[in-house]
């Protein structure tokens, strides 16, 4: 294919890679900051830093406490009369200190839903505009922070014109504010994959003066009425948020070629960008997440750049869509303009993926001459192009390749230097392999490290009786504890008679109106490595006239999977009603002394699990060979709606090896023989998105060193293998019905030592998840 770039016909200005933060996604960032800085400052220059993904625009969640997607936002302004709190939650936190790093860095916030005073009140325009304002001003006040855009609409819901129009208004016209409000820029409408506000404007000038930048999600293709309304009133296009790459390319190298193809993967992620110029005229793009740090398992995981879910130890990972952020951010520059020539795209659009693409191309360039083209083949040919250049500089171009492995490290290849051209007169050729990607510029760049902190489980024994915080955690995040992620609810250190506790801070008539769905008050922490231990809390159960209606309660090997119960929990309601469930299921129930203080306690050990309330023991649980069990997972605290106080919790081992080694179906540990269909982009409730499927004569095989193994996975149709433990003989099982992540088969308490494993599929389909070992 012939390209050609000329440096004078330029166009829209490259805004640079954008970073959405909200659905609780940035929470255990704050725990790295407290508990290993350094490495929080690593992570914070990876992301923000000009040698990192450099991102230049940082979106955060007005939080509502509601789940969001992910997590619990928590809201920074309760009640109308409240003071604004912007130490609750991630966002404003790491705006502050994002800004250290690039002063230029552009602050917009958006809304999932707002507080119910604001959608109760007689005037709801008047409040939300109040919301908005005042988290502006504590932003600034707390923080000094100048926010340059705010996206009005509601994320992913539907159009209010007359609400754009008035924010937009009432911002312009401003002079109770602590900064010049009408220099703010505004966005909307945060649509899902669909540009109606463009055909809304169509018949409103009011709302087009209203709006500077019309903003999307998930769609590399505008409309035409989108594209010719902001060409004509000088307005800008954005990728408003879009996904990160979600593949686990560590595993599925092994079977997808490279581990970079397939849908939502690499190649597909840098697909969309490269083609948002392109096809949609837009100029930033926006990634959701940038960073996971928040615990696996929650809706929509395994979707990121950056891991960092271990604050206990520091560990992180920068995960196979960080190099390829580099490829753009490495070499493209904000304030760069795109050459329409040297874009292109030949592929189509399907939902929010593009198919069938072979050439795919970017181009931009400085006013001093300086070009690049970040080039992406998602095919399996070899694609070229042949390069003319005009009236930009004649120097060497560098190109930087990322691709599959060549029977190496599976990141053997990632952002590697592919060599150098030297033009004849400003021509010259790139070839790019199949299942590849290329950056080339006339700007050079050095490799980055790959090497990374060891991954840790959290230490057992745990205590945290709250006491010790020191009051910055309070005053400087929010009443944050430590290590934990709210799914539902606010669960916050407070003052309470003289000393600190936690509290589930949300009523009833606080509740905030849902965005998608939130379960009752439910906070997450700690391993999810955790297999036999013990959680027990002290609980003060809130006073109330309907003692029926007030819970608290305990879990363990709590894994999430969507928002709500998961694990063992243990339940126990101010009438003295208790109920002891795997995940959604109840499996058993009954009637104790009513109390308004409580200690419960749940003990795991294997296959059993046992309740106590007070010190009384409520049951003895053991499961059936036909019934499935948990693996590891993290501790929970659950609450109703109510200030349910948590005094002090308790986590112990049991046993000598508390712990669980957890494998994806894709890892190297596992060896596959016969009929196996392995899904590389599966739901986001499969771990890694993966899961494998073995019909009748269908092998798996692993080897490993421990005490035990289980494999999980979600089997909900029958189905008999053969197991051989360490060569010995054949025995048959028939496999449980059975859920995400749960475990269909447990070998435990083995003589310590190397253990091999067969499993040879008798009738019917396996579907095999993982394995885990200890």
């Amino acid at each position: 294919m012939k390209i050609t770039i000329n440096g004078k016909n330029t166009a829209h200005v490259f805004r640079g890679a954008g970073m959405v933060s909200g659905n609780n996604s940035s929470r255990l960032l704050v725990d790295y900051k407290y508990e290993h800085p350094e490495k929080y400052a690593e992570i914070m220059e990876h992301i923000f830093g000009k040698d990192g993904i450099d991102v230049t625009h940082f979106k955060l969640e007005m939080g509502s406490d509601v789940n969001s997607t992910s997590g619990t936002e928590p809201c920074v302004k309760r009640y109308p009369d409240e003071k604004t709190d912007v130490t609750r939650g991630a966002g404003f936190i790491i705006a502050a200190d994002a800004r250290k790093i690039n002063p230029d860095l552009k602050l917009d916030m958006l809304y999932w839903s707002e507080p119910k005073w604001v959608t109760d009140a007689e005037d709801v325009y008047a409040a939300r505009y109040l919301w908005y304002k005042e988290n502006l001003c504590a932003a600034y006040e707390k923080f000094g922070l100048k926010f340059d855009y705010v996206s009005i609409s509601r994320n992913e819901r539907d159009i209010d014109p007359e609400w754009i129009k008035y924010c937009a208004a009432r911002l312009k016209e401003e002079k109770d504010c602590p900064y010049d409000f009408s220099e703010i820029k505004t966005v909307a409408a945060d649509e899902d994959n669909n540009w109606f506000i463009a055909d809304k404007m169509t018949c409103d000038p009011d709302l087009i003066k209203a709006v500077d930048v019309i903003g999307s999600h998930y769609t590399s293709h505008s409309t035409e009425n989108a594209q010719r309304i902001a060409a004509e009133n000088g307005m800008e296009l954005w990728f408003s948020e879009g996904c990160p790459p979600m593949s686990y390319s560590k595993g599925t190298s092994r079977f997808g070629g490279n581990g970079l193809a397939g849908q939502n993967g690499v190649l597909d992620i840098a697909s969309r960008i490269t083609a948002m110029y392109p096809c949609g005229k837009m100029n930033l793009y926006e990634y959701q997440p940038v960073v996971s740090a928040y615990y696996d398992g929650v809706t929509f995981c395994h979707k990121q750049l950056i891991t960092a879910n271990e604050p206990w130890s520091g560990h992180y990972t920068l995960d196979s869509g960080y190099y390829m952020a580099l490829h753009f951010s490495r070499f493209v520059k904000k304030g760069w303009r795109y050459i329409p020539e040297g874009c292109f795209f030949d592929g189509k659009k399907e939902g929010h993926t593009l198919v069938n693409a072979k050439h795919c191309i970017m181009t931009v360039c400085s006013e001093e001459g300086d070009y690049t083209s970040v080039m992406v083949n998602p095919s399996s040919e070899q694609v070229s192009y042949s390069f003319e250049t005009e009236n930009l500089k004649d120097s060497t171009v560098y190109l930087w390749e990322t691709r599959g492995n060549d029977g190496g490290a599976y990141n053997e290849n990632y952002f590697v230097r592919a060599g150098k051209i030297q033009p004849d007169n400003g021509r010259f050729e790139v070839t790019l392999k199949p299942y590849s990607m290329c950056t080339m510029s006339t700007l050079d760049t050095a490799p980055v490290q790959k090497e990374e902190k060891a991954s840790e489980p959290m230490p057992l024994p745990y205590k945290d009786d709250y006491t010790f915080y020191p009051d910055e955690y309070i005053t400087e995040r929010g009443g944050m504890p430590k290590f934990t992620a709210d799914q539902g609810g606010a669960f916050e250190l407070v003052k309470h008679e003289g000393r600190t506790v936690l509290m589930q801070k949300i009523l009833p008539e606080t509740k905030a109106m849902e965005w998608g769905g939130t379960p009752d008050p439910t906070t997450s922490f700690g391993d999810d490595r955790w297999f036999d231990y013990s959680i027990a809390a002290d609980i003060i159960l809130a006073d109330s006239n309907k003692a029926e209606e007030v819970y608290a309660g305990v879990g363990l090997r709590s894994f999430f999977c969507a928002p709500g119960v998961s694990g063992y929990c243990l339940f126990v309601h101010g009438n003295g009603s208790w109920r002891f469930q795997r995940g959604q299921t109840q499996l058993l129930n009954g009637k104790a002394i009513p109390a308004k203080e409580l200690t419960l306690k749940l003990e795991a050990e294997g296959r059993s699990v046992k309740g106590y309330l007070n010190g009384e023991k409520l049951f003895d649980y053991t499961a059936e060979e036909n019934e499935p069990v948990l693996g590891g997972g993290r501790a929970v605290l659950y609450s109703s709606f109510d200030n349910n106080i948590f005094i002090k919790t308790e986590l112990e081992p049991i046993g000598d090896t508390p712990y669980i080694t957890r494998y994806d179906d894709t890892d190297d540990i596992l060896s596959y023989g016969g009929e196996w269909e392995h899904e590389l982009m599966s739901s986001f409730s499969n771990y890694r998105r993966t899961i494998s499927k073995g019909s009748e004569g269908a092998e798996a095989s692993f080897t490993f060193d421990g005490t035990g193994f289980g494999m999980f996975g979600a089997n909900d149709e029958k189905c008999v293998v053969s197991i051989s433990i360490d060569s010995g003989a054949d025995f048959e099982r028939e496999l449980p019905a059975s859920g995400v992540r749960e475990t269909f088969f447990l070998s435990d308490k083995m003589e310590k030592g190397s253990h091999d494993v067969r499993i040879k599929v008798v009738s019917g389909k396996i579907v095999l998840d993982g394995i885990c070992v200890r």
